[in-house]
């Protein structure tokens, strides 16, 4: 991958950036990993249930639109700016985490950070992680919410609220306008890993040839970038989200930097993964996962706010 600027050569976290009154960069390297910014203000979140579900009928016959209810109503929201990876985590960045943090159940809040059965990660008798050498840029995978929360933590940053996820997918800031898919409003076999010719299932759509019959290296697809130019945010892998999942809450949902639901039993995942259906990947489309699933369709990436200016 080509890196955007020069990364910092120590393990150490970096301190967020500092929101002032000077230029904030466009794009920014912590530790090497390349952070996209997505610029504050407004964007309008979710999409009628209806659309998604004529998306749902070019794949799959019988779609039901009620699996598509929780992604509306529109609704307009309102964020700070904030930064987004513009690559999924992948398997050398975790193994990384978990060489240095030791054990991964204290790590994780007494839960699993991972399962090696949904994993390409090995772990040897002495508690020594690795992965193969044609593994390292793969988007890791099989690691609970528990784990994915604390690897951003590790690195200073966090996850993506849903509202944070849906705005860098979707939005075209400068035309404001909201995308069906990451790339546009049409789909486009090629633009993302999805369960096509290639995939190994009853729902494979022999339509489509994407070139991967499983996960892939993670920014692979240049033309299914979304409008600030991320990768994967449709298609390859599920990403976790930091906020609890209600199939209700945007009906009350708040304009200014919605958190989600303050509990839950289930969190958000979005995008879409390998294993599914193209039109499971169209911005606005939600489903539930628990925090202690994993998968080998569910990976995620990290965002990191814009600190307020220091006196």
């Amino acid at each position: 991958m080509t890196k955007a600027a020069t990364a910092v050569s120590t393990h150490t976290p970096t301190p967020a950036p500092t929101a002032s009154q000077t230029a904030i960069p466009q794009e920014i390297a912590v530790n090497d990993y390349e952070m996209i910014l997505i610029p504050a203000g407004f964007f309008f979140m979710g999409m009628n249930s209806q659309t998604l579900q004529e998306e749902c009928e070019l794949f799959n016959a019988g779609c039901d639109e009620g699996w598509f209810s929780s992604s509306q109503p529109v609704h307009i929201v309102q964020l700070d700016a904030f930064y987004l990876d513009r690559y999924e985590v992948t398997n050398e960045q975790f193994v990384q985490f978990l060489n240095e943090m030791g054990s991964h159940e204290q790590t994780c809040l007494a839960e699993d950070c991972w399962r090696a059965s949904d994993s390409k990660i090995l772990a040897d008798d002495e508690g020594f992680y690795e992965i193969g050498p044609s593994e390292v840029n793969l988007p890791v995978t099989g690691v609970t919410w528990y784990g994915a929360a604390a690897f951003c933590a590790w690195r200073d940053a966090r996850l993506p609220t849903e509202a944070e996820w849906e705005k860098a997918a979707s939005w075209q800031i400068d035309n404001e306008e909201k995308f069906v898919y990451p790339w546009g409003n049409v789909f486009e076999g090629n633009a993302l890993n999805h369960c096509d010719d290639n995939c190994d299932a009853p729902q494979a759509n022999p339509s489509y040839d994407d070139n991967a019959a499983e996960e892939t290296e993670v920014g692979s697809y240049l033309n299914g970038r979304s409008p600030s130019g991320i990768f994967d945010m449709g298609g390859n892998v599920w990403e976790w989200t930091n906020d609890w999942f209600d199939e209700n809450y945007y009906a009350g949902s708040p304009v200014k930097n919605p958190q989600g639901p303050a509990s839950g039993t289930t969190h958000t995942v979005r995008g879409g993964s390998w294993f599914d259906t193209g039109n499971f990947s169209a911005t606005a489309v939600r489903f539930p996962a628990p925090p202690t699933e994993t998968s080998n369709s569910i990976g995620f990436r990290c965002a990191q706010s814009l600190r307020p200016k220091q006196n």
